[in-house]
């Protein structure tokens, strides 16, 4: 970092970029052989303390979204570590919330977000503002249904109180006690302690803050809406390492209106400055975290998922790594440009490649359905990598990432529709 005359700050664009990644926790070493038990928890357990939550999303046509970024950082992992770190336990290390969309969240970030429980019924979707005032009786029925069967599902609950009517039409076609479950989830009433078969979540009644959905008070060392806005930005500012405004409050999904002035207030303190990063279409200013890592060079590849919280606000994707995402399976199919479910693929500090990947369990075979590479409009030829040598790294990542999965081979799609890299991607991998 360098200063000019006037006391700019001002940072190379490469460096933002690798700050942003050593702050992610990424590009350390990454584990190739089987992990056993422990080393898997030490895995997750050192993800969450740079990243704070993991995003839940439940396509699996290669990995579970929540599952990818503790790869993307160390490598083979089992992720049912991550299922026994999510039970109720002296050993829970996780809890399920709404922090960026469904995640998984670490205990001081579950504690922060209880303003957004407290305000459920004021803030949060229609349906369930309207059961919260419609519907309270179902409330302690739910609660006396999960001492009756345990563990269960929304759906399952509906059943056991012999409610199955649904509305008719498209859309989210619940009944109301699945509303009802829903609303005393997201209140806190109830704790999601796994899911089914189905990625269902299972719900039991929550110890910890049980009747927030009836009336009940906040717990006794509830932080005020405020004071949690301030801990979860400050939190975020440092996951990031380096970001905008908008970034940051992204992060756990918070109102920018409210996070600018507390982020203007660290700077004020000290606990961030202003940089100014040299991109080649105009320089940009953002805040970097005092604790940020350096720049050194980020060495190695890696497969990350469009959940990974690196990545989570599309606009610092495209500003700092000079890529445009849109991920297809929220596009038809005939305006897809890069596939149903491409992964970027991380090479240095850059994403040279994308790939739709699915895993044919049935054979053992991870599927390369597309290869692409981006356009990178503003990325100078000096940061972009030998074509040739990114091959060989994205083909020794694939085939540690079938090992992962416990697939015994990569197999690549090539033909119409494959596009660019396909080809030269699968001649590669018949030379390994």
């Amino acid at each position: 970092m360098t200063e000019d005359p006037r006391g700019n700050r001002t940072l190379s664009w490469t460096a933002a970029r690798r700050t942003a990644l050593r702050a992610q926790g990424i590009g350390g070493s990454r584990r190739t052989e089987a992990p056993d038990t422990a080393t898997s928890r030490r895995a997750l357990v050192r993800t969450l303390e740079r990243t704070h939550l993991l995003q839940i999303d439940s396509v699996s046509v290669f990995a579970r979204a929540h599952h990818l970024p503790v790869y993307t950082r160390h490598g083979r992992w089992d992720p049912a570590a991550l299922d026994r770190a999510s039970r109720p336990g002296r050993s829970r290390l996780v809890s399920e919330s709404f922090a960026h969309e469904a995640a998984f969240v670490t205990d001081e970030v579950q504690h922060l977000l209880h303003f957004r429980r407290r305000t459920v019924s004021e803030r949060d979707w229609g349906a369930l503002r309207e059961v919260a005032v419609s519907s309270p009786h179902l409330f302690p029925r739910i609660h006396e249904a999960l001492a009756e069967i345990g563990p269960a599902g929304a759906a399952a609950i509906s059943r056991h109180l012999g409610d199955t009517e649904r509305p008719d039409g498209w859309g989210w076609r619940r009944t109301r006690t699945q509303w009802a479950v829903e609303y005393l989830f997201r209140t806190g009433a109830l704790d999601c302690v796994g899911r089914s078969a189905q990625f269902e979540r299972l719900y039991v009644s929550a110890a910890s803050e049980a009747g927030v959905g009836e009336g009940a008070g906040p717990p006794a060392d509830a932080p005020t809406e405020e004071e949690s806005i301030a801990a979860l930005t400050a939190l975020a500012l440092r996951a990031l390492g380096i970001a905008e405004p908008a970034t940051v409050a992204d992060y756990f999904r918070l109102p920018v209106l409210r996070v600018r002035p507390v982020l203007e207030a660290m700077v004020a303190r000290g606990e961030a400055r202003e940089v100014e990063v040299a991109h080649s279409a105009g320089v940009r200013t953002m805040l970097l975290h005092p604790e940020a890592p350096g720049a050194s060079p980020v060495r190695g590849s890696a497969l990350v998922s469009p959940f990974d919280p690196l990545v989570f606000h599309r606009p610092r994707l495209e500003a700092l790594f000079d890529l445009e995402y849109r991920l297809g399976i929220y596009t038809p199919a005939p305006r897809r440009t890069i596939g149903y479910y491409s992964l970027l693929f991380l090479h240095g500090d850059v994403f040279p490649a994308l790939v739709d990947l699915g895993a044919d369990r049935a054979r053992s075979v991870l599927e390369v359905r597309g290869a692409f590479r981006p356009p990178l409009p503003h990325l100078p030829a000096r940061s972009r990598p030998d074509q040739e040598q990114m091959l060989e790294a994205l083909a020794c990542e694939l085939e540690l990432a079938a090992r992962w999965q416990g697939l015994a081979s990569v197999e690549v799609r090539t033909g119409a529709g494959m596009r660019e890299l396909a080809g030269p991607l699968a001649a590669v991998l018949a030379r390994r």
